[in-house]
This record gives structure tokens, sequence and C-alpha cells, in this order.
């Protein structure tokens, strides 16, 4: 094993909002990324992970059969598992096509805002870069959301709970999100549009919670399902909210 000193530093690589841990290859010179940090960064299990990096689409889009390798790093006694930018790109677009709700919000957001800095130089506007990351995240925040509430009700549809399911379930994780989302509401029926970052996410991981709570009831559970969704929901909340150590 590796003297401590010989072992690589984590950086981080912050892709339109999401962070990805990266290290540089002392071989290569060239970043590449932790298996478990992308699989976080991705909010996806590190089994469908492993799915993807074996699956013939993979197989396909790579050229060839992927070969794990591994890193010594500060982040871990022992070797990590790790993957190139190349691999990486192909991790999000099989992601996004498999319905992995951050992969698919960042392919929208990245061609939105390259499109957005196309049309600038065309026209000759000059902006800071600093403008379209943030144009970046903003979009991709906001799309994430749209993604996660398409899937919610595209499952309370195919579960039969139909409009009225629907409207029960918005309103108890818009109430949960966004304390007077009830008054917001009355003054615009496009409210959700102005919300605050925090807030677009916090109804996006509500959209989640109650999209599982939704396909796992049948026979009149419901309502007891999206009680448990609830309390889930607000306990996510909870640490989202809770201060960090000074």
């Amino acid at each position: 094993m590796s003297a401590p000193f010989n072992r690589v530093p984590k950086i981080t690589v912050n892709v339109l909002g999401v962070e990805f841990q990266a290290f540089i290859n002392p071989q290569s010179k060239q970043a590449v990324f932790s298996q478990r940090g992308t699989a976080r960064a991705l909010k996806m299990p590190e089994t469908s992970l492993r799915r993807i990096l074996t699956s013939e689409s993979f197989k396909v889009l790579r050229g060839g059969h992927f070969l794990c390798a591994t890193l010594e790093t500060t982040v871990s006694s022992k070797p990590i598992s790790v993957v190139t930018q190349t691999d990486l790109v192909l991790i999000v677009q099989i992601a996004s096509e498999k319905g992995n709700l951050v992969a698919q919000s960042m392919q929208d957001a990245s061609f939105a805002v390259l499109l957005q800095e196309s049309v600038d130089r065309a026209l000759g506007v000059e902006r800071e870069r600093e403008e379209y990351i943030q144009l970046g995240i903003d979009l991709r925040v906001q799309l994430e959301y749209i993604h996660s509430y398409h899937s919610m009700r595209n499952t309370t549809f195919d579960r039969g709970y139909g409009v009225r399911g629907l409207c029960k379930v918005n309103k108890q994780v818009s109430t949960l999100a966004v304390p007077d989302a009830d008054e917001r509401r009355r003054r615009s029926k496009v409210w959700r549009r102005k919300c605050s970052g925090e807030e677009t996410v916090k109804i996006t991981i509500g959209n989640a919670v109650h999209e599982k709570a939704v396909g796992a009831s049948t026979n009149g559970t419901l309502d007891v399902n999206l009680n448990v969704a609830a309390r889930r929901t607000s306990q996510i909340y909870d640490l989202l909210d809770a201060p960090f150590p000074i």
C-alpha cells in the first residue's frame, strides 16, 4: 500500500450545480471520477451505476467492454473505483435515457446553455462566463422539477387515481415544501415558476417521494401511503435545513 503522501487528493467538479468527486490520475494527468461519487451525484444506487457500466449500451457507445480502474486517494484507505471523463459523459447519457431525473435535467440544460452562448456569439453579445454557468444551474434545477412532476403525474394516472389523486398529491407536496403555497396559488397560476432554487429542490424531492408512495398504493391505501410520504418528506427537509457546525 502506498504511503499517505502518495495518495491523490480529491477535487470537486461542479457541472450545472451537480457536484462530482474527481481526482487527477497521476499517470494520465486527466481527471477521473469516483464511481461512488458519480452515483451519489446522479442520485442513483451504486448497483444501478454498475449495471450501466456492464450494459450493452455502454459497451456499444464506448467501443468495447468497460475495464474497472482503481486509484489510491486521500478519501479512502483502500483503492477506489473510478471512471474517465468520457465514461462519465456516457453514463449521464444512458442514465438520462433510463429516466434518471438528474441526468435528464443535465442533458436538457446543457444544450439550452450552449444554444444561448452560440446565439450570443452570433449576435456579438458579450456575457461573463459566470452568467452562463448560473443560467445552466437555474435551468437544470427547474428541468429536474419538471421531469419529477411529469414522472409523478404519469404514475398517478397509471395507478388509476386520475385528476383527483393528482390534485391531492400536488397539494400535499406543495404545502410541505412551501408553507404559504395556497396563498401563492391564489395569486398566480404559475406560482411554481417563481419559487426560489431551494423551494424548487424541495418540491422535486417531494415529487419523487410521493411518486413512490403512489406507485405502492393498492386497494384504497393511497391516503395511508401519502401520510407516510409526508413524514418521510418532512424528515428529508429537516436534514436539508439542519445547520452545519461552524
